[in-house]
């Protein structure tokens, strides 16, 4: 019964030494950011490459549509899914720097009284429970939850950065598919121009010349299109990875060019690039946990508890048996608390230098997919206004001369491979613009 008592004496006085060492606004926080996170990665499942993925479902597809293949790659690329199992990982750090020490517990006896007549066998019971000054704790949590915030805020980063890359592949692709077609089009149109320079050559209107410069051309255009297979399987395979498939297998062509976003006020653009880039965000949480830790280097300087309790069975008086106390250690001035104090102080300056450097580069980011956006938009304009129509134009004035004898064939096959360039350029300006405004689209934070 006296055991019993004491030991009830002992956990008493452990729940009430424990309780508030962390407060219910933290742990109610911890509650909130846990739930954040598992809607942040509910889209990330974890990657099985023996299983079947969603992937698969491009096979035999006429199309691949640009929403989908996002949506494929942000559930099935492992590289995402490992950033998504590292802030599970620092996620569970809170529980783990917010709880008591395991509470300790000694038994031992009294040889003498082993077998020993007229005396009653001893022995001895120890427990300790150590507390922690008051506020480490939550100190320690506050600094948890803060690096928890920040990789949940690299793993926004990362989602961002996965879905401007699987654009980029997406339009690298479509340009090729284009690329090809043009260059189609061209070997089509230069075998067509050598059947009349070899009908104007019979009939005695033309030299052997324009026969033979049609021949060379026709040759760069048909090598241009083993360049273009090339790079079709290179186009492939980079987006094969993105979305988690193996880079060997083929996909269908892009469907066509995403619709031509709204062109943004550079500082409306970042403003709001600073107020929601999650590597922002993650800079400030990082500041948050240097400043706990910080805090927490100050607070080694106080004394943290052991609460202790003992049940000695050789005490001959029932009421001396039981025993309950405290220790606590004495921090001393030391080099090692000293270290401790500039070390974290060190990294609240450094956490502090990083913000300013990552809002830098954000802007000089900003800057640059703003300026090029605006070039593109500008070009896009002139060749579909002016260039485009006046290649056209001239293609088929140097035609009309050419049967007329007006003109050389220079004169034709320069104009007609001054049309299959201009297209070309047109086509690359298109795709361009879309992944100037992938890039925006990532600064931005907005997601898909």
């Amino acid at each position: 019964m006296d055991i019993r008592r004491s030991a009830g004496i002992f956990m008493t006085l452990i729940v009430i030494a424990g309780h508030g060492c962390v407060s219910g606004k933290a742990n109610a926080r911890f509650d909130l950011l846990t739930i954040e996170t598992k809607q942040e990665l509910s889209a990330n499942r974890p990657t099985g490459r023996g299983g079947k993925n969603k992937a698969d479902q491009f096979d035999g597809s006429e199309s691949l549509m640009l929403e989908v293949v996002i949506s494929v790659a942000v559930e099935d690329n492992p590289s995402l899914a490992a950033i998504r199992h590292k802030v599970k990982e620092v996620i569970e750090k809170y529980p783990q720097v917010t709880a008591l020490d395991d509470p300790m517990m000694g038994v031992g006896f009294f040889p003498a009284t082993v077998g020993a007549s007229g005396a009653d066998f001893s022995y001895k019971l120890d427990f300790s429970q150590k507390i922690p000054y008051p506020g480490k704790l939550e100190l320690k949590g506050n600094a948890a939850m803060a690096e928890a915030e920040a990789a949940l805020g690299d793993f926004g980063s990362a989602k961002l950065e996965l879905v401007r890359m699987v654009k980029t592949a997406y339009l690298e692709l479509y340009f090729t598919y284009r690329a090809i077609e043009i260059n189609e089009e061209d070997i089509k149109l230069l075998r067509e121009l050598k059947t009349v320079a070899v009908a104007r050559y019979g009939a005695g209107e033309a030299g052997l010349q324009d026969a033979v410069q049609a021949d060379v051309g026709l040759a760069r255009a048909e090598h241009r299109g083993i360049v273009l297979e090339r790079t079709l399987q290179v186009a492939t395979a980079r987006l094969n990875t993105l979305i988690g498939r193996d880079a060997r297998r083929s996909l269908p062509p892009p469907d066509g060019l995403p619709l031509e976003s709204f062109f943004p006020d550079k500082e409306t653009l970042l403003q709001k690039t600073l107020e929601r880039n999650p590597a922002i965000k993650s800079a400030h949480s990082r500041i948050e946990a240097a400043n706990a830790s910080a805090k927490l280097a100050e607070a080694q300087s106080y004394p943290d508890f052991t609460i202790t309790g003992s049940y000695n069975r050789a005490w001959m008086t029932n009421e001396l048996r039981p025993f309950v106390g405290v220790a606590l250690n004495i921090p001393l001035p030391s080099d090692r608390l000293s270290a401790e104090r500039s070390m974290a102080m060190a990294r609240l300056d450094r956490t502090g230098a990083e913000l300013a450097a990552e809002e830098d580069r954000i802007r000089l980011h900003v800057e640059e997919a703003w300026q090029r956006l605006k070039e593109a938009r500008h070009a896009e304009g002139l060749f579909r206004e002016v260039l485009l129509p006046e290649a056209e134009l001239s293609l088929k004035t140097a035609q009309a001369g050419y049967s007329a004898g007006k003109n050389d064939f220079l004169t034709l096959i320069t104009a007609g491979r001054t049309l299959i360039d201009t297209r070309l350029q047109y086509e690359r300006i298109m795709v361009d613009m879309r992944i100037a405004e992938a890039e925006i689209e990532k600064l931005t934070g907005d997601t898909p």
